[in-house]
């Protein structure tokens, strides 16, 4: 068997490489495993009859605040597929809506909006012993194998309690299937009366793994199963649950931030940003040809194995907004390299629309409350802040420059709102100057190749594609 690099996924869907095949606390398996398969991953969509359907899914968490406030939108308007036997890879920043998204299928978070269909069934729809008998078929294993077991149960407990709740079988036959998913996932007779804390973080997710699969499942989630283990660990995980879906013939729905591991086990990959789902495609197609700029910036950030390789890295300015008040139009809109300008400052100096977009960011970051309100009264009583005031701000960044009136009008008008602490007014100011299609308007998905989608204006007639774009200050209309 090949040892590829997970940096390049192989044209089959190979183990991942191990560290040591004979550690007794990594074993991928017993010694009655069978042969790990190696059939090509699908490098189309999902097929006609799809296992799993999300449309138009919104899950919102309401404000603490006693009046007022707004939710925050964890996942806003997503729909994609999961066909049956595939692995889905969903990737994002920290604090994008991923385990939001993979709970709310589950039904374990509450759904503001959408459908989710699992196999024919619109699970939102299920209440009481009908939900309860659906989760039957659909089950997750969590991030943290410490914190999702409970310490004071036995293994054997731990992965027989599913069983007990639904009634399967006697007692003995539940111990016996139990002994097999244990046997299964790498673990041994003697260690059903052992309690959580006599194993280790892999052998603890194996726990996770056996637990889950119990009541046998059709789709799973797991929500970042290998992040919480060691490097010389994951890929024993990995490699067990890619055994057990060639077994048990399982959907899953993969939640990870490690884009090597997402690139090597998954079949399509969904790239998620501030609760949007920006683009999906084929692993390797999307991983080679990324079509949305997030998704080009974000693959960027992946460092090259080899030190003398130069790439063409996207650097992004600002932190994402609150998902309280996400842009009105694109939800990467604040931050994108590539984003529409305006018309009228199409032939602006490229230097000077990125300071002009650096000065926005500040003012939509002191807008949306990153700065103490204490600060701010500071600021306005001509005290010393712990932030940069704007009149400040715009001497730092246009000290010297020559701005035409149709930019100075506006930043100046900015600039004395901010004087007055009114930081919304000088964010409106900014936005009405200097706002374009990408601020005002939510971009459709578009079809870019087979299989493959993306969310961004870009991708219209009208406009320059983002493959033609130079984002270090080139043609940005």
């Amino acid at each position: 068997m090949n040892n590829p690099d997970v940096s390049e996924r192989p044209t089959e869907r190979d183990r991942v490489p191990e560290a040591s095949p004979n550690d007794p606390e990594t074993s991928t398996g017993s010694a009655n495993d069978p042969e790990t398969s190696t059939e090509s991953a699908s490098d189309g969509g999902p097929d006609e009859d799809p296992l799993v359907v999300v449309d138009g899914l919104r899950t919102y968490y309401e404000s603490e605040q006693l009046i007022g406030g707004m939710p925050v939108k964890a996942v806003d308007g997503v729909s994609f597929e999961i066909g049956r036997g595939e692995t889905f890879g969903l990737v994002g920043e920290s604090g994008c809506g991923k385990t939001t998204l993979g709970r709310s299928i589950l039904r374990l978070e509450d759904i503001d909006e959408g459908s989710v269909t699992v196999d024919g069934t619109d699970v939102t729809s299920l209440r009481g012993h009908e939900l309860k008998q659906w989760r039957r078929d659909a089950q997750m294993v969590f991030q943290n194998p410490s914190s999702s077991i409970n310490e004071r149960m036995t293994v054997g407990e731990i992965v027989r309690e599913p069983l007990d709740i639904h009634g399967e079988g006697t007692k003995t036959e539940r111990r016996e299937k139990v002994s097999h998913l244990l046997d299964r996932v790498g673990l041994q007779p003697e260690h059903y009366y052992r309690y959580p804390h006599q194993f280790s973080g892999g052998q603890r997710q194996r726990i996770g793994i056996a637990r889950a699969l119990a009541l046998e499942p059709e789709f799973v989630v797991l929500d970042e199963p290998v992040s919480a283990l060691d490097v010389s660990v994951q890929a024993k995980v990995l490699n067990l649950l890619m055994d057990l879906q060639d077994e048990f013939d399982l959907t899953y729905l993969l939640i990870a931030h490690d884009l090597s591991v997402v690139r090597h086990v998954s079949d399509r990959v969904g790239v998620m940003y501030l609760g949007k789902l920006m683009e999906v495609g084929p692993t390797e197609q999307l991983f080679q040809s990324p079509e949305n700029p997030y998704t080009r910036s974000l693959l960027s950030a992946i460092p090259a194995p080899d030190p003398d390789t130069r790439t063409d890295r996207i650097t992004l300015h600002g932190t994402p907004p609150s998902p309280r008040d996400p842009p009105a139009g694109c939800a990467f809109s604040t931050r994108c390299p590539f984003k529409i300008r305006p018309e009228e400052f199409a032939d602006l100096d490229a230097d000077v629309y990125e300071r002009i977009e650096e000065f926005r960011t500040v003012v939509r970051e002191q807008d949306e409350g990153t700065v103490p309100v204490v600060e701010r009264l500071k600021a306005r009583l001509g005290l010393d802040a712990g932030y940069v005031s704007l009149a400040d701000l715009k001497t730092d960044l246009f000290d010297g420059v020559a701005l035409p009136p149709a930019v100075e009008e506006p930043l100046d008008r900015a600039v004395a709102s901010g004087a007055e602490g009114d930081v919304a007014a000088a964010r409106a100011v900014l936005d009405e100057a200097f706002g374009a299609v990408c601020e005002v308007e939510r971009p459709d998905q578009h079809s870019v190749d087979d299989g493959q989608t993306s969310r961004c204006h870009r991708h219209r007639d009208e406009y320059v594609s983002p493959d033609a774009v130079d984002h270090s200050g080139g043609d940005l209309r």
